[in-house]
């Protein structure tokens, strides 16, 4: 993300413990996005480099553009990181209509079980320690305690 200023929004009371980020719709700004966060994330201490935290964030963010924004380069994906001690949070909002959670499929189901996409919610919820979604299903917020 370095070099990118336009994508990166900082609230005007931001401290290096609240750091907004703003990117396009568009996958490549997403793992610019996600090489910055593991960046932070190891530098606080918070996880290391083969940290199952990228795998939630690359599956959330994912989803934001993908499924929320339709890939439309014209919405933005906003993303919320503050530290808290020895612990970090991700709030992850998309422009699109939201979805209800309720109404995915399980994708332990054996009826799902060979099907190449629907497990992401599942594997974030696996990895972060604490998961909440907005009533409307455009905003996640997850929770991590350090990896240590």
């Amino acid at each position: 993300m370095a070099g990118h200023s336009a994508d990166r929004a900082t609230a005007s009371n931001a401290s290096p413990d609240r750091l907004e980020f703003v990117i396009p719709s568009v996958i490549a700004r997403m793992h610019d996005l996600l090489h910055e966060l593991m960046t932070l994330l190891e530098a606080r201490g918070i996880a290391g480099p083969n940290s199952n935290i990228l795998l939630a964030l690359d599956e959330a963010i994912a989803n934001a553009i993908k499924h929320g924004n339709h890939e439309d380069p014209a919405k933005n994906v906003h993303v919320l990181v503050e530290f808290q001690g020895d612990e970090v949070a991700f709030t992850i909002t998309d422009e699109g209509d939201g979805f209800d959670l309720d109404a995915l499929p399980d994708p332990t189901d054996p009826s799902c079980l060979l099907r190449t996409c629907g497990r992401g919610v599942m594997l974030i919820y696996h990895v972060m320690d604490e998961v909440e979604y907005n009533s409307r299903g455009n905003q996640i917020r997850m929770k991590k305690k350090a990896e240590r």
